[in-house]
């Protein structure tokens, strides 16, 4: 197979030039009405009761349809590639395109922690994704984030202390990385078509995932991967998908791709499996049939959902667990949204973004619903979705849905 591309998808890596500036400073999460030009953050605002009243300077020409409240918003003037929750999920890490990475408080919207070592200054590049291990009994809170970067680093953080505990060094682009649900694995993949598996506490490689180049047969990814998941029911099974327009099913323990589907055009994370294990979700970034849900056994697709007339392309997107909604967001009118995957309908949605949506994680339910008697129907799952940050160009933005926002610029 020999992809076809005519247009450039995708977040890209900067030009050395605008990967090369290494100067940071924080402002205070106050308001600031002048903002300073060398600051790297420019406004935080959050919305607690301590600063919720005040008026901040902050273009806003974000569209806002539903229940939607902002929790805080911080812009920066640097381009922010990736974002994930602690463990604890006290703070939210974001990846910028100098190749640092800052923690900052999901309370105060202060930075708390910046992660860059002197190899990342030397060498800038963007960092592609950050990731931990699932928190469970068997792996409890390390303090640990797993980082991939354009210019082929995996790094391993003790975000605590600011301090690398180790690299690994590919000999490629690493566009990103999957923790395995269960054990202390994760997969990285890059521009070269290939999966590389590590045992994270051996910090060595255990086998890599690629095609056979057999011609005529389809076992494997013939251009950049962008998203992977692992089957939350399988031990061995994972799916992957890229710009050659295929997603690849796998299983570690054959050597090549046991089955695939085709018509899919990935540029970021936007494959989730349900929680039985049986379908996947695709966001992908094309015009048309960007939100699918497909058949794992047999490939096949299920349906399309077409929720609105906003054609977006997107980027990325997850199902929202013990729901029947998913959250996904997409660049052209830059939106973040969630749908009813029964109704087909747009629940929210937040249009106008300052940059495209290019990733977003869940966090924690800032309340709980009240129960309803069995004989009763529930009407609406929106209180059930986690907060959700997302970045959109130079912004971090965290909202919550179920209620109404009076977070009203001025």
């Amino acid at each position: 197979m020999d992809p076809q591309r005519t247009t450039v998808a995708g977040p890209m890596a900067s030009s050395s030039v605008k990967t090369a500036r290494k100067s940071f400073a924080v402002t205070n999460t106050y308001i600031n009405k002048e903002p300073i030009a060398n600051k790297e953050i420019v406004t935080a605002h959050t919305s607690t009761p301590h600063v919720e009243k005040r008026s901040y300077h902050v273009e806003q020409n974000q569209v806002f349809q539903g229940a939607i409240n902002v929790l805080s918003i911080i812009d920066t003037n640097k381009d922010i590639m990736c974002c994930k929750y602690t463990e604890d999920v006290n703070d939210i890490a974001a990846g910028f395109t100098d190749g640092t990475i800052r923690l900052f408080n999901c309370t105060t919207g202060a930075c708390t922690h910046t992660l860059v070592d002197d190899e990342c200054r030397a060498y800038p590049g963007p960092v592609t994704s950050i990731k931990h291990r699932s928190v469970s009994k068997a792996h409890p809170i390390t303090n640990m984030l797993l980082s991939s970067y354009v210019n082929g680093c995996i790094k391993c953080w003790k975000y605590k202390y600011d301090h690398c505990l180790y690299t690994i060094r590919e000999k490629r682009q690493t566009l990103g990385l999957s923790y395995h649900p269960r054990y202390s694995k994760f997969v990285t993949y890059g521009d070269d078509s290939k999966l590389n598996m590590y045992d994270e506490e051996a910090q060595t490689q255990e086998r890599a995932f690629y095609s056979s180049q057999r011609r005529n047969l389809i076992d494997g990814h013939t251009s950049r991967i962008f998203a992977c998941a692992f089957n939350p029911k399988s031990h061995h099974e994972l799916i992957s998908g890229g710009w050659d327009n295929t997603v690849i099913c796998w299983d570690d323990r054959q050597p090549y791709a046991t089955r695939y589907f085709y018509g899919v055009h990935m540029c970021g994370e936007g494959l989730d499996f349900d929680k039985p294990g049986k379908q996947i979700l695709t966001c992908s970034w094309q015009d048309k049939d960007s939100i699918q849900l497909w058949d794992y056994g047999s490939c096949k697709l299920i349906e399309t959902i077409v929720p609105d007339n906003l054609q977006s392309k997107l980027y990325c997107g997850r199902l929202v667990p013990e729901t029947n909604l998913l959250v996904c967001g997409g660049s052209d009118t830059n939106l973040l949204r969630v749908v009813d995957i029964n109704m087909k309908t747009t629940e929210c949605c937040i249009r106008n973004n300052p940059g495209g949506v290019y990733a977003f994680d869940f966090g924690t339910l800032r309340r709980k619903s009240n129960k309803i008697p069995e004989t009763y129907k529930r009407l609406s799952e929106i209180p059930n979705i986690p907060r959700v940050s997302f970045v959109t160009g130079r912004r971090l933005q965290t909202v919550d849905f179920g209620k109404t926002s009076n977070f009203v610029p001025k």
